[in-house]
């Protein structure tokens, strides 16, 4: 073990809060730098919500020549609102019904109101208390029904009122056509049964002028007939044809009907002037999810498909496309890519159904059939899409990654680069990963949701989560989303990380090539894996640590508990020396959490209480150490959310806080990262997936080469490898890099331009000098330089040496 530092005086722990410490941080010549007067107020970037994959739940439960009646799904939570008229191009008026969480619209009350349009522009609104309105949306005049004692109620069709009561058996199979005339309600029975019909679902459909009903004769056959309401007299025209689960619809020319039981796929089409002929049968096909629903528009049948999502799916759907096809046959056409399963029939003809191309083109539209006869879309009314869910964020050298629940199909994570300074912006949001739409089971389909993704400086994004068997694992994704699965496996003895509620691994440090993700440290059993990415054969763990304490990396140490109480320890994890710091945390606590950027080291001995003391930040320059709140730790800085006082608070290291936002209400806490590569932070809101980036306002240390891996000798007559390689990990990220090769006498041979990603930079060379020839054997002065991409402090420059041969290469001097 290397010897630990002597510090020029014995420092003591100091409590107290802000003041205290910043006292004895001062006095002792502990900061870098002071910042009280430097902070410039940085330009912040405001990065707006992204779009909810599913589009905004918007039903149509009946449609008039002038409105719809809709429901909309609420904007805080997945409930639907109240029932409302939306006139075309007007302004929408909410329906005396009831608002039941779910689509639920049933003609029997059971979802608390059944409303239906069948005439005109009137809405007809039933509650479960008996009472039926009619309201004339356009002349603003309502008709109110109260249902004579023993009814039960069956719809509204036009003017008339269908409902049943009980026969001799106590069945619900007499049926009744209700009117008002003269003030007075009217009690026609129907007739032309000639038996009994089903008590349930009876009622298929209707307008104002027929109803289907699914009726039984006492010999066991069913079938479909047609209630004229003009008559009470029911015509069987389906004999044979299920009722469960049926739709029947009208129009002036045709009568639809479709039933899904018994796996059919056949839908039958009647003319409505002589029902008595025969049928057309046009096939809705077995493909795809979910139960056909039909339309009828002109000369063509409409269909989508409502879709069931059973619990243990968590795939987000658009919706079904809407489909014409021809009754009298020939190609269908796609008419909405995709569309909410409830479709409205107009009285007097055409449809009006809620859907578009994706959840920002969702909209009510009105089908109708256009002068070649073929249908077409007019757009109603436009409705908004919902803002995503944002559950994590990671900001690394400028590398903004998000994980989102459900802005797409399943939770995934997305990137965009971010550039800060007079003129901040956000590159364009791209996919990083997500699972395949066909995954099945919640391990899999949620394997990226509310994981916190975390950027290892160099492009690479890595996220700790569970396999398909519940196993602990390390996802690593390269920039173009390359994915490599690294288990949480003990190199020496194969033991895997033990699972269950108590054990949850998540990344806990990362830089570069190494990185630290498992339990959180507080535990006996809570073990820590250090992987490496760049590892011969590919990414592996190369060092566990069992037993309570934090683990953190910064180039290539690793920073964890010493072995004396209250110490902390560094191991290089190229060379394996070790040094150890003289006690520095508070009474000899043990730190159970540990970050590491740059210069800095910051524990906290109990990062899941209230103490107020506990946590502090070393200094391993100056080998000191000094208060600070706890929180995220950044390049010089600790940003930290108050959540007594509602404020997002920054706190340079050994100055004082300042305030970046002061929230209107208190949340728990938002999202907050700081940038470890860079002087950004981010944040968001609790419940808000708008995101904020700006400059910390301090200044960042200097850039440097944290971790290289350069090659020390290249033969350029190698049939494998004649290429010299070089990849330096730096604090920052900068502009301009370059590499200058220099021989012996100091003269210049060649100057390339390095590749920069992220905080990394890397360069190649084929030994050939500008003019194309090979240079001659020897050992060559290689130079990177760089410029700092956030302006602050000197230049990049880094040296080496590589020795080059080439026996049978035609080489320059």
């Amino acid at each position: 073990m290397a010897t630990r530092h002597k510090p020029n005086r014995k420092r003591s722990v100091v409590r107290g809060g802000l003041v205290a410490a910043m006292a004895l941080t001062a006095t002792s010549g502990t900061l870098p730098f002071l910042l009280s007067d430097a902070h410039a107020e940085p330009a912040p970037l405001t990065i707006p919500a992204p779009d909810r994959f599913k589009p905004v739940a918007n039903p149509v439960y009946g449609a008039g020549p002038g409105g719809v009646v809709e429901r909309t799904e609420v904007k805080d939570q997945s409930g639907l609102g109240y029932y409302r008229w939306t006139p075309d191009g007007g302004t929408p008026v909410d329906l005396p019904a009831s608002s039941p969480y779910d689509d639920v619209n049933s003609i029997d009350g059971g979802g608390g109101s059944h409303v239906s349009v069948t005439s005109g522009d009137v809405v007809a609104i039933y509650d479960s208390s008996g009472q039926v309105q009619l309201k004339d949306m356009k002349s603003g005049t309502t008709t109110k029904y109260t249902l004579p004692s023993g009814h039960f109620y069956r719809g509204v069709f036009g003017s008339a009122v269908l409902t049943a009561t009980r026969d001799a058996n106590g069945n619900k199979n007499v049926l009744h056509v209700l009117r008002m005339a003269d003030g007075q309600l009217t009690d026609t029975p129907v007739t032309g049964l000639n038996g009994w019909v089903a008590e349930d679902g009876m009622t298929l459909g209707g307008d104002d002028r027929t109803v289907a009903i699914w009726y039984a004769h006492p010999d066991g056959t069913r079938g479909v007939g047609l209630l004229d309401l003009a008559t009470a007299e029911v015509t069987p025209v389906l004999p044979g044809a299920t009722g469960a689960n049926a739709q029947v619809v009208f129009t002036d020319a045709y009568v639809a009907w479709y039933s899904p039981e018994g796996g059919n796929t056949t839908a039958r089409v009647l003319p409505r002037a002589t029902p008595e002929a025969a049928d057309t049968k046009i096939e809705l096909g077995s493909g795809g999810e979910g139960t056909p629903r039909l339309g009828l528009v002109g000369d063509w049948l409409l269909t989508t498909r409502q879709i069931p999502q059973p619990a243990d799916d968590f795939l987000a759907r658009e919706g079904a496309p809407l489909t014409a096809l021809p009754i009298a046959g020939g190609e269908p056409k796609t008419l909405l890519a995709h569309a909410g399963w409830r479709m409205a029939q107009v009285p007097g003809g055409g449809l009006a159904v809620t859907g578009g191309a994706s959840s920002r083109d969702w909209a009510v539209r009105r089908v109708f059939v256009g002068d070649d006869g073929v249908p077409a879309l007019r757009t109603v009314r436009e409705v908004a899409p919902k803002e995503g869910e944002l559950t994590r964020l990671s900001l690394t050298a400028g590398h903004l990654v998000t994980a989102e629940s459900d802005t797409t199909y399943l939770p995934a994570l997305f990137r965009r680069n971010i550039t800060l300074g007079a003129a901040p912006s956000a590159g364009e949001r791209s996919l990083l990963v997500r699972p395949d739409a066909q995954t099945t089971g919640e391990t899999a389909q949620r394997v990226y949701d509310y994981r916190q993704p975390v950027g290892t400086g160099d492009g690479r994004t890595v996220v700790a989560t569970t396999d398909a068997d519940g196993a602990q694992v390390l996802v690593v994704l390269a920039a173009d989303g390359t994915k490599t699965v690294v288990p949480a496996v003990d190199p020496q003895t194969g033991e895997k990380m033990p699972t269950g509620s108590d054990h949850y691994s998540t990344v806990r440090s990362a830089s570069g090539r190494y990185v630290v993700f498992g339990d959180s440290g507080r535990g006996l059993e809570d073990r820590q894996y250090v992987v490496d990415l760049d590892a011969s054969g590919g990414p592996k763990v190369v060092r566990v640590r069992q037993g309570q304490g934090g683990l953190a990396v910064w180039g290539t140490k690793l920073w964890m508990p010493g072995d004396t109480e209250g110490t902390l320890q560094a191991v290089d994890l190229k060379t394996g020396a070790v040094t150890e710091t003289e006690p520095i945390t508070d009474n000899g606590c043990l730190p159970q959490q540990m970050q590491a950027v740059g210069p800095w080291v910051y524990w906290d001995c109990y990062p899941s209480g209230s103490f107020s003391d506990g946590h502090g930040v070393y200094n391993t320059q100056t080998q000191q150490w000094s208060w600070a709140p706890r929180g995220t730790l950044g390049d010089g800085y600790v940003v930290a959310y108050d959540n007594d006082r509602g404020q997002l608070n920054l706190t340079p290291i050994g100055d004082v806080p300042h305030t970046v936002e002061a929230f209107t209400s208190q949340y728990n806490g938002p999202l907050v990262e700081a940038d470890r590569f860079g002087g950004a932070i981010a944040y968001a809101k609790e419940n808000s997936a708008q995101i904020t980036v700006l400059d910390s306002g301090v200044a960042t240390s200097p850039v440097a080469e944290i971790e290289s891996r350069v090659e020390q000798s290249v033969n350029l007559a190698s049939a494998t490898d004649a290429v010299w390689d070089a990849d330096w990990q730096l604090s920052k990220p900068v502009t301009g890099a370059q590499v200058t090769i220099r021989n012996k006498a100091g003269r210049t041979v060649f100057t390339g331009s390095a590749k920069e990603y992220a905080a990394a930079v890397a360069f190649s060379w084929d030994g050939r000098n500008g003019d194309g020839r090979y240079v001659n054997d020897g050992t060559y002065t290689w130079e990177l330089t760089g410029t700092p991409a956030d302006g602050s402090g000197a230049a990049l420059k880094v040296t080496g040496t590589v020795e080059l041969t080439s026996r049978t290469k035609t080489a320059a001097g």
